[in-house]
């Protein structure tokens, strides 16, 4: 099974665990590539989102492990009828 665990950059170009995994499964089953979005959070009428910067495979020794680099931000305008 598939375990997709985030990551954010910090400013000064270290990767930071985010401390959160998602089932490949909340992805329709596919890995996301750079450049996807995932929507992370609902908020009313809108919310944020997830856009994958990096994805790393085989990380810490584990074949099933893959680490999506991620940055998050508020859901645009035109964005809003993903909600």
């Amino acid at each position: 099974m598939t375990i997709l665990r985030l990551y954010s950059r910090s400013p000064d170009g270290r990767l930071e665990d985010m401390q959160h995994d998602i089932d490949l499964s909340e992805c329709a089953g596919v890995c996301p590539v750079v450049g996807d979005h995932i929507v992370a959070s609902v908020k009313g009428d809108s919310g944020t989102l997830w856009e994958v910067k990096a994805r790393f495979f085989k990380t810490r020794g584990h074949d099933d492990y893959v680490v999506l680099v991620v940055d998050e931000r508020d859901a645009r305008p035109g964005e809003i009828d993903l909600f």
